[in-house]
C-alpha cells in the first residue's frame, strides 16, 4: 500500500513531546578501549576530556575500575613531564607532585567524610573521582607547556626569575580551576549520579579543602620562586 501523495504530510513532533524522550545512556568504556591508552597515550585525551559522560558512567556503574585508576594515574604522571621539563630536569616530578601528590594526601578524607554522610560508593570509584582532577591538570599543563616555554624563552632579561615565576604559577593555577571544572561537568551533568548531587556540600567541602593544600604543596616544592 502506498502513500496518496495527496496526503498532508505528518506533522513532527511537538517541542514539549520531543523533550520529554528519554536521552539516551551513555556507555561506560570498555576495558580494552582503556588499555588502548598504553599505545595510543592521545586517547587519553578523548578519555578525560572529551568523553566526559562515558567516563561519568563508568565513575557511576563502577565498570572496569582498576583499569580507569591506571589510566588515570599514568595521565597524571606522563602528560605533567613536559611542562615540568622546562624549568629544567631536576624538577621533573615537581607538577605530578603539586597536583596527583596533593590528591592523594586528600583521598582518604573523601572517602571517610563520604561515608560518614552515606555516600555509598566503592573506594576505587571514590580514587577514580579523585584522580579525575590530577589527570585533567596533566592535560591542561601539556596544552600550556608550548607557550610557557616561549613566554620564559623570550622573558627579557630585565624580567628576571620573576616573570617566569609569574607565568608558571598562572599556567598552574589555570589548569587547576580548569580541572575542578571538568570534575564537576562530570558529577552533575550525569543525571544518574543522584548520591553526588545530593551531597554537593561534600564535593565542594573536598575541593577547598584540596585547593589549600595544593597551595601548601606548591609551597614546599618552592613553586613560587
Amino acid at each position: 500500500m502506498t502513500n496518496d501523495p495527496t496526503d498532508p504530510p505528518t506533522p513532527p513532533l511537538p517541542k514539549t513531546a520531543a523533550a520529554n524522550l528519554p536521552e539516551p545512556e551513555a556507555m561506560p568504556f570498555a576495558n580494552g578501549e582503556l588499555t588502548a591508552c598504553l599505545s595510543r597515550p592521545h586517547r587519553m585525551l578523548d578519555i578525560v576530556l572529551g568523553e566526559r559522560l562515558r567516563l561519568a558512567a563508568n565513575l557511576r556503574t563502577g565498570n572496569n575500575m582498576a583499569t580507569l585508576v591506571a589510566v588515570l594515574l599514568l595521565c597524571s604522571v606522563v602528560f605533567a613531564v613536559p611542562f615540568a621539563l622546562i624549568d629544567g630536569p631536576s624538577r621533573v616530578a615537581h607538577i605530578a607532585l603539586l597536583f596527583l601528590g596533593s590528591v592523594l594526601l586528600c583521598f582518604p578524607s573523601l572517602q571517610v567524610f563520604g561515608s560518614y554522610l552515606g555516600v555509598r560508593m566503592h573506594p576505587a570509584q571514590n580514587l577514580a573521582i579523585a584522580l579525575v582532577i590530577p589527570s585533567a591538570a596533566a592535560l591542561f599543563t601539556f596544552g600550556f607547556a608550548p607557550i610557557y616555554w616561549f613566554l620564559d624563552f623570550t622573558m627579557p632579561i630585565e624580567a628576571g626569575i620573576q616573570g617566569s615565576t609569574a607565568t608558571r604559577v598562572v599556567l598552574l593555577v589555570f589548569s587547576l580551576l580548569l580541572a575542578l571544572s571538568h570534575l564537576n561537568r562530570c558529577l552533575f551533568a550525569d543525571k544518574n549520579l543522584k548520591a553526588l548531587r545530593e551531597n554537593w556540600p561534600l564535593w565542594v567541602g573536598w575541593q577547598v579543602l584540596l585547593v589549600f593544600l595544593t597551595y601548601r604543596m606548591a609551597e614546599t616544592l618552592d613553586m613560587f620562586s
